[in-house]
Protein backbone atom coordinates (compact mmCIF):
# COMPACT_ATOMS: atom_id res chain seq x y z
CA UNK A 1 0.00 0.00 0.00
CA UNK A 2 1.52 3.16 -0.86
CA UNK A 3 1.75 6.39 1.62
CA UNK A 4 1.35 9.67 0.45
CA UNK A 5 2.15 12.81 2.52
CA UNK A 6 2.23 16.10 1.55
CA UNK A 7 3.10 19.31 3.90
CA UNK A 8 1.58 22.67 2.86
CA UNK A 9 2.38 25.74 4.27
CA UNK A 10 0.74 29.55 2.85
CA UNK A 11 0.89 32.85 4.06
CA UNK A 12 0.48 36.25 2.97
CA UNK A 13 0.68 39.34 5.15
CA UNK A 14 -1.24 42.68 3.80
CA UNK A 15 -0.43 46.02 4.63
CA UNK A 16 -3.40 45.82 7.45
CA UNK A 17 -2.05 42.97 8.89
CA UNK A 18 1.42 44.53 9.07
CA UNK A 19 -0.39 47.98 10.46
CA UNK A 20 -1.91 46.11 13.15
CA UNK A 21 2.01 44.01 14.15
CA UNK A 22 3.25 47.23 15.02
CA UNK A 23 1.01 47.92 17.52
CA UNK A 24 1.59 44.38 19.07
CA UNK A 25 4.18 43.37 21.41
CA UNK A 26 3.96 39.97 21.26
CA UNK A 27 4.18 38.00 18.29
CA UNK A 28 2.98 34.30 18.00
CA UNK A 29 3.63 30.94 15.78
CA UNK A 30 0.76 28.78 15.44
CA UNK A 31 1.73 24.61 15.37
CA UNK A 32 -0.37 22.48 13.89
CA UNK A 33 0.38 18.64 13.99
CA UNK A 34 -0.01 17.26 10.49
CA UNK A 35 -2.21 13.62 10.42
CA UNK A 36 -0.90 12.24 7.61
CA UNK A 37 2.79 12.81 8.52
CA UNK A 38 4.99 10.86 11.29
CA UNK A 39 4.70 11.46 14.47
CA UNK A 40 6.11 15.09 15.80
CA UNK A 41 5.90 16.79 12.61
CA UNK A 42 3.96 20.27 13.10
CA UNK A 43 3.26 22.99 10.49
CA UNK A 44 4.62 26.10 11.97
CA UNK A 45 3.27 29.80 10.24
CA UNK A 46 6.00 32.17 9.72
CA UNK A 47 5.09 35.50 11.03
CA UNK A 48 6.20 39.00 10.18
CA UNK A 49 8.33 41.24 12.47
CA UNK A 50 6.59 44.55 10.40
CA UNK A 51 8.61 47.30 13.21
CA UNK A 52 12.14 45.51 11.59
CA UNK A 53 11.05 44.60 8.32
CA UNK A 54 12.28 40.97 8.63
CA UNK A 55 10.72 38.09 8.74
CA UNK A 56 10.90 36.01 11.96
CA UNK A 57 12.39 32.61 11.92
CA UNK A 58 15.23 30.35 14.19
CA UNK A 59 18.33 29.99 12.17
CA UNK A 60 17.75 27.26 9.18
CA UNK A 61 18.84 23.73 10.30
CA UNK A 62 19.35 22.37 7.03
CA UNK A 63 21.25 24.03 4.38
CA UNK A 64 20.35 23.58 0.76
CA UNK A 65 23.48 21.65 -1.58
CA UNK A 66 24.60 23.51 -4.73
CA UNK A 67 23.57 26.42 -3.78
CA UNK A 68 27.27 28.24 -3.40
CA UNK A 69 29.85 27.08 -6.41
CA UNK A 70 31.62 29.91 -7.03
CA UNK A 71 35.08 29.20 -6.85
CA UNK A 72 35.99 32.63 -6.48
CA UNK A 73 33.44 32.35 -3.32
CA UNK A 74 35.34 29.53 -2.49
CA UNK A 75 38.93 30.51 -2.52
CA UNK A 76 40.47 29.19 0.98
CA UNK A 77 37.90 27.06 1.89
CA UNK A 78 39.17 24.00 4.17
CA UNK A 79 38.61 21.05 4.03
CA UNK A 80 37.66 19.87 0.73
CA UNK A 81 38.50 16.72 -0.06
CA UNK A 82 41.38 16.56 -2.75
CA UNK A 83 42.46 13.83 -5.69
CA UNK A 84 42.96 13.83 -8.98
CA UNK A 85 40.68 14.93 -11.64
CA UNK A 86 40.88 12.49 -14.51
CA UNK A 87 39.96 13.01 -18.41
CA UNK A 88 37.59 10.26 -20.02
CA UNK A 89 37.13 9.06 -23.07
CA UNK A 90 36.08 12.00 -25.46
CA UNK A 91 36.82 14.47 -21.95
CA UNK A 92 36.51 18.17 -23.13
CA UNK A 93 36.95 21.24 -20.95
CA UNK A 94 36.86 24.61 -22.97
CA UNK A 95 35.92 28.13 -21.86
CA UNK A 96 35.45 31.46 -23.51
CA UNK A 97 34.41 34.83 -23.10
CA UNK A 98 31.05 36.22 -24.61
CA UNK A 99 30.70 39.68 -25.41
CA UNK A 100 28.70 42.54 -27.76
CA UNK A 101 27.92 45.80 -27.45
CA UNK A 102 24.74 47.34 -29.27
CA UNK A 103 22.68 50.52 -28.82
CA UNK A 104 22.01 51.29 -25.26
CA UNK A 105 23.11 48.20 -23.95
CA UNK A 106 26.88 46.37 -23.62
CA UNK A 107 27.79 42.96 -22.32
CA UNK A 108 30.08 40.81 -20.90
CA UNK A 109 29.84 36.82 -19.73
CA UNK A 110 31.75 33.88 -19.43
CA UNK A 111 30.91 30.06 -20.10
CA UNK A 112 32.53 26.71 -18.82
CA UNK A 113 31.80 23.46 -19.99
CA UNK A 114 33.13 19.88 -18.97
CA UNK A 115 32.32 16.74 -20.26
CA UNK A 116 33.28 12.89 -19.23
CA UNK A 117 35.90 13.64 -16.80
CA UNK A 118 36.01 11.49 -13.01
CA UNK A 119 37.53 13.07 -9.88
CA UNK A 120 38.41 10.11 -7.08
CA UNK A 121 39.45 11.04 -3.78
CA UNK A 122 39.33 9.46 -0.48
CA UNK A 123 35.42 10.44 0.34
CA UNK A 124 34.32 9.13 -3.39
CA UNK A 125 34.23 8.90 -7.00
CA UNK A 126 32.50 11.84 -9.09
CA UNK A 127 31.67 11.05 -12.33
CA UNK A 128 31.40 14.39 -14.30
CA UNK A 129 29.00 13.42 -17.58
CA UNK A 130 28.22 17.42 -18.42
CA UNK A 131 28.90 20.47 -16.13
CA UNK A 132 28.71 24.02 -17.33
CA UNK A 133 28.60 27.48 -15.80
CA UNK A 134 27.55 30.71 -17.50
CA UNK A 135 27.68 34.07 -15.90
CA UNK A 136 26.74 37.26 -17.80
CA UNK A 137 26.96 40.86 -16.51
CA UNK A 138 24.87 43.66 -18.71
CA UNK A 139 25.14 47.54 -17.93
CA UNK A 140 22.26 49.35 -19.95
CA UNK A 141 22.39 53.22 -20.52
CA UNK A 142 20.57 56.43 -21.64
CA UNK A 143 21.28 59.72 -22.83
CA UNK A 144 21.12 62.18 -20.02
CA UNK A 145 21.96 65.73 -20.43
CA UNK A 146 23.36 64.93 -23.61
CA UNK A 147 25.96 61.63 -21.88
CA UNK A 148 24.98 58.25 -22.05
CA UNK A 149 24.60 57.11 -18.41
CA UNK A 150 24.16 53.91 -17.17
CA UNK A 151 20.39 53.15 -15.57
CA UNK A 152 20.06 49.63 -15.39
CA UNK A 153 22.37 46.11 -14.02
CA UNK A 154 22.08 43.23 -14.19
CA UNK A 155 24.34 40.26 -13.38
CA UNK A 156 23.93 36.06 -13.09
CA UNK A 157 25.51 32.86 -12.53
CA UNK A 158 24.01 29.49 -13.36
CA UNK A 159 25.10 26.19 -13.39
CA UNK A 160 24.32 22.37 -15.06
CA UNK A 161 25.48 19.52 -13.49
CA UNK A 162 24.49 15.43 -14.70
CA UNK A 163 26.70 12.76 -13.67
CA UNK A 164 27.47 9.96 -10.69
CA UNK A 165 28.83 10.19 -7.55
CA UNK A 166 29.98 6.45 -5.61
CA UNK A 167 30.63 7.02 -1.85
CA UNK A 168 33.11 4.60 -0.08
CA UNK A 169 30.78 2.27 -0.01
CA UNK A 170 30.13 2.08 -4.09
CA UNK A 171 26.33 3.42 -3.45
CA UNK A 172 25.33 5.24 -6.57
CA UNK A 173 23.74 8.49 -6.56
CA UNK A 174 22.81 9.70 -9.80
CA UNK A 175 21.88 12.95 -10.43
CA UNK A 176 20.72 15.84 -12.93
CA UNK A 177 21.05 19.94 -10.92
CA UNK A 178 20.73 23.31 -11.92
CA UNK A 179 21.11 26.16 -10.11
CA UNK A 180 21.02 30.27 -10.69
CA UNK A 181 21.32 33.65 -9.28
CA UNK A 182 20.33 36.63 -10.82
CA UNK A 183 19.88 40.16 -9.81
CA UNK A 184 18.87 43.43 -11.74
CA UNK A 185 18.96 46.60 -10.53
CA UNK A 186 16.92 49.80 -12.13
CA UNK A 187 17.33 53.43 -11.81
CA UNK A 188 16.60 56.83 -13.19
CA UNK A 189 16.75 60.69 -11.98
CA UNK A 190 14.30 62.81 -10.19
CA UNK A 191 13.84 66.42 -11.17
CA UNK A 192 16.58 67.75 -8.98
CA UNK A 193 18.96 65.08 -11.04
CA UNK A 194 19.59 63.22 -8.52
CA UNK A 195 20.07 59.44 -9.32
CA UNK A 196 17.27 56.99 -7.35
CA UNK A 197 16.45 53.31 -7.41
CA UNK A 198 13.40 52.55 -8.93
CA UNK A 199 13.87 48.57 -9.01
CA UNK A 200 16.09 45.76 -7.57
CA UNK A 201 15.00 41.91 -8.50
CA UNK A 202 16.54 39.03 -7.04
CA UNK A 203 15.88 35.68 -7.94
CA UNK A 204 17.60 32.13 -6.87
CA UNK A 205 16.75 28.79 -8.00
CA UNK A 206 17.70 25.11 -7.85
CA UNK A 207 16.42 22.13 -9.38
CA UNK A 208 17.94 18.62 -8.23
CA UNK A 209 16.48 15.54 -9.49
CA UNK A 210 17.52 12.00 -10.30
CA UNK A 211 17.89 7.90 -8.66
CA UNK A 212 19.02 6.51 -5.59
CA UNK A 213 18.49 2.73 -5.74
CA UNK A 214 21.33 2.06 -3.91
CA UNK A 215 19.63 4.02 -1.16
CA UNK A 216 16.17 2.44 -1.71
CA UNK A 217 14.82 5.59 -3.61
CA UNK A 218 13.51 4.85 -7.58
CA UNK A 219 13.80 8.53 -7.99
CA UNK A 220 13.70 12.07 -6.22
CA UNK A 221 13.03 15.14 -6.97
CA UNK A 222 13.70 18.92 -5.15
CA UNK A 223 13.14 22.70 -6.71
CA UNK A 224 13.30 25.83 -4.76
CA UNK A 225 12.68 29.15 -5.84
CA UNK A 226 13.51 32.32 -3.93
CA UNK A 227 12.33 35.98 -5.30
CA UNK A 228 12.81 39.59 -3.85
CA UNK A 229 11.39 42.03 -6.00
CA UNK A 230 12.00 45.31 -4.19
CA UNK A 231 10.27 48.81 -5.69
CA UNK A 232 9.78 52.32 -5.27
CA UNK A 233 6.34 53.66 -5.20
CA UNK A 234 5.49 57.18 -6.31
CA UNK A 235 5.04 57.99 -3.01
CA UNK A 236 8.90 57.40 -2.33
CA UNK A 237 8.02 54.22 -0.20
CA UNK A 238 10.03 50.79 -1.08
CA UNK A 239 7.57 47.78 -1.35
CA UNK A 240 9.35 44.67 -0.56
CA UNK A 241 7.66 41.53 -2.00
CA UNK A 242 9.52 37.83 -0.81
CA UNK A 243 8.46 35.37 -1.94
CA UNK A 244 9.76 31.23 -1.67
CA UNK A 245 8.68 28.45 -2.96
CA UNK A 246 10.11 24.56 -2.02
CA UNK A 247 8.97 21.76 -3.48
CA UNK A 248 10.15 17.59 -2.74
CA UNK A 249 8.72 14.43 -4.03
CA UNK A 250 10.69 10.88 -3.58
CA UNK A 251 9.44 7.47 -4.79
CA UNK A 252 11.01 4.62 -2.65
CA UNK A 253 11.43 1.28 -4.23
CA UNK A 254 9.03 -0.02 -2.14
CA UNK A 255 6.37 2.04 -3.81
CA UNK A 256 5.93 4.38 -1.28
CA UNK A 257 5.63 8.17 -2.15
CA UNK A 258 5.75 11.60 -0.39
CA UNK A 259 5.26 14.79 -1.52
CA UNK A 260 6.74 17.96 0.14
CA UNK A 261 5.22 21.84 -0.40
CA UNK A 262 6.36 24.78 1.27
CA UNK A 263 5.10 28.32 0.20
CA UNK A 264 5.02 31.29 0.86
CA UNK A 265 4.62 35.22 0.11
CA UNK A 266 4.96 38.32 2.55
CA UNK A 267 5.09 41.73 1.69
CA UNK A 268 6.65 44.84 3.80
CA UNK A 269 6.94 48.42 3.41
CA UNK A 270 10.11 50.76 4.32
CA UNK A 271 10.37 54.09 4.25
CA UNK A 272 13.71 54.62 3.17
CA UNK A 273 16.27 52.22 1.39
CA UNK A 274 18.50 51.83 4.21
CA UNK A 275 15.91 50.37 6.18
CA UNK A 276 15.13 47.56 4.02
CA UNK A 277 16.67 44.07 5.70
CA UNK A 278 16.23 40.77 4.39
CA UNK A 279 17.98 38.62 7.08
CA UNK A 280 15.51 36.26 7.91
CA UNK A 281 12.87 34.13 6.43
CA UNK A 282 10.41 32.04 7.56
CA UNK A 283 11.19 28.83 9.64
CA UNK A 284 9.10 26.56 7.65
CA UNK A 285 10.91 26.64 4.59
CA UNK A 286 13.90 25.33 6.98
CA UNK A 287 11.64 22.61 8.57
CA UNK A 288 10.04 21.23 5.10
CA UNK A 289 13.94 21.08 3.95
CA UNK A 290 14.52 19.07 7.08
CA UNK A 291 11.74 16.80 6.49
CA UNK A 292 12.62 16.02 2.62
CA UNK A 293 16.48 15.67 3.73
CA UNK A 294 14.82 13.07 6.26
CA UNK A 295 13.22 11.00 3.89
CA UNK A 296 15.74 11.28 1.57
CA UNK A 297 17.72 9.17 4.33
CA UNK A 298 21.58 8.72 3.77
CA UNK A 299 21.34 9.92 0.41
CA UNK A 300 20.88 13.29 2.00
CA UNK A 301 24.81 12.51 2.88
CA UNK A 302 25.46 11.36 -0.79
CA UNK A 303 24.12 15.53 -1.86
CA UNK A 304 26.56 17.03 0.42
CA UNK A 305 29.57 15.17 -0.80
CA UNK A 306 28.57 15.36 -4.16
CA UNK A 307 28.78 19.15 -3.40
CA UNK A 308 32.10 19.01 -1.79
CA UNK A 309 33.27 17.50 -4.59
CA UNK A 310 32.35 19.85 -7.20
CA UNK A 311 33.17 22.45 -5.55
CA UNK A 312 36.80 21.35 -5.30
CA UNK A 313 36.99 20.56 -8.96
CA UNK A 314 36.07 24.04 -9.61
CA UNK A 315 39.26 25.20 -7.74
CA UNK A 316 40.63 22.80 -9.34
CA UNK A 317 39.98 24.25 -12.69
CA UNK A 318 40.85 27.64 -11.71
CA UNK A 319 44.07 26.79 -10.04
CA UNK A 320 44.26 25.05 -13.78
CA UNK A 321 44.10 28.28 -15.67
CA UNK A 322 40.56 28.05 -17.23
CA UNK A 323 39.25 31.06 -15.71
CA UNK A 324 42.40 33.06 -17.15
CA UNK A 325 40.45 34.78 -19.59
CA UNK A 326 37.51 35.74 -17.18
CA UNK A 327 39.98 36.92 -14.89
CA UNK A 328 41.69 38.93 -18.13
CA UNK A 329 38.77 40.54 -18.74
CA UNK A 330 38.00 42.36 -15.95
CA UNK A 331 35.53 39.47 -14.23
CA UNK A 332 32.83 40.90 -15.82
CA UNK A 333 31.23 44.60 -16.14
CA UNK A 334 31.45 46.21 -13.18
CA UNK A 335 28.47 47.17 -11.11
CA UNK A 336 27.96 51.46 -11.71
CA UNK A 337 25.61 51.95 -8.58
CA UNK A 338 26.65 52.58 -5.08
CA UNK A 339 22.90 51.91 -3.38
CA UNK A 340 23.15 50.21 -0.46
CA UNK A 341 21.27 47.11 -1.25
CA UNK A 342 20.45 44.02 1.09
CA UNK A 343 22.33 41.23 1.46
CA UNK A 344 20.33 38.13 1.00
CA UNK A 345 20.94 34.63 1.78
CA UNK A 346 19.07 32.20 3.39
CA UNK A 347 21.26 29.53 3.85
CA UNK A 348 24.06 32.04 5.20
Amino acid sequence: MNTHTRFTNTNFTSLDELLQQQLDTLTSQVSQQKPAGPPGEFEIEPVTDAAAGTIAGSPNPVDLPFMNLDPYALDGKENLPSGELQEGPQGNIVSEIQSSNGAGEQQLGFGLEMENYTFRTNDGTLDVLEFTEERMTEIKTMNYNGQLTPVEYQSGLAYFFEGNFYDTQLRQLYVEMETEVATTIQTEFDPQGNRILTAYDYEQMLNVEGQAFDYGIEEFVMEFELMVELERLDSGIYQMTLSVVFEGEIVYLNGAEREYLFEDEITAWFSDLSEVNVDQFPQGLFDEIARFANGMGEAWDGFGNLNDHLEAILLQLQEDGHYQAWDDAGQGLDNPFDFDLPSIDPFS
